[in-house]
């Protein structure tokens, strides 16, 4: 938990002191808001997939003998 708090304020940090950085994040999120609303319902249905894909790999791995 304190791994990816820490993970967390770094990443906020670099964000916070680089505003180039933080402007290409927001353009990279805006043009993946729009591409997800111009192909809605379909990418909805394909971000659902691919979340549950992740959950499974998780699960898989997790439980698996190492």
């Amino acid at each position: 938990m304190s791994r990816a708090l820490g993970l967390f304020g770094f990443t906020g940090g670099f964000l916070f002191i680089s505003p180039a950085l933080r402007q290409t994040l927001l353009d990279v999120v805006n043009t993946t808001a729009n591409l997800v609303q111009h192909y809605s319902p379909y990418s909805y249905i394909g971000i659902v997939l691919v979340a549950f894909g992740g959950v499974t790999v998780t699960l898989v791995s997790g439980s698996s003998v190492r």
